[in-house]
């Protein structure tokens, strides 16, 4: 009696096993549908105001250069409504920047839906950001630019791709 007892203690604890190991399974994938809704998410919120017609106009008129070169751009010369703008996007790729960072948002997402103004728009605000760092905060603008650090890096993004980000 006692090895049927003990046969049978066996395959319980067979069968508790394989249902852990299968609940671990589904708990993982539960987990995996979860990151992929929040990116989902997260980037469809981001890019209905990144993508927003004022927005976008003010990006092309900033990489343009319409409010001056790189070396000359300062936003207090700017119109209030500028002025607003342009912090509204520099605090967007700032988050943008964050959030990869943090792997909140993985960053091949961020690649395929904003291939170009990041960088372009680094590109046309840079001198000012590294000037504010010196005067205003140490912080300033890190994520967006280890954001575009991750742009240059990137092997999908060969020199043509950078030969080509003076293009409107």
């Amino acid at each position: 009696m006692g090895d049927v007892w003990g046969a049978i203690g066996a395959v319980s604890a067979a069968v508790g096993t394989v249902f852990v190991i299968s609940a671990s399974f589904f708990a993982y994938s539960q987990i995996k549908e979860a990151r992929l809704s929040r990116n989902v998410q997260l980037l469809l919120s981001f890019q209905e105001k990144y993508h927003a017609s004022a927005a976008r106009h003010f990006r092309l008129r900033l990489i343009r250069g319409e409010f001056g070169s790189p070396e000359n751009f300062n936003p207090a010369t700017m119109s209030s409504d500028d002025y607003h703008s342009f912090w509204q996007l520099h605090d967007q790729l700032e988050m943008l920047g964050v959030l990869v960072e943090k792997k909140l948002l993985a960053f091949d997402l961020v690649l395929a839906c904003f291939h170009r103004s990041p960088p372009q728009v680094w590109a046309a605000i840079e001198p000012y950001i590294l000037d504010r760092r010196t005067r205003a905060s140490p912080l300033e603008s890190v994520h967006f630019e280890r954001l575009v650090r991750r742009y240059q890096s990137s092997r999908v993004l060969g020199v043509e791709y950078w030969d080509r980000q003076n293009v409107l």
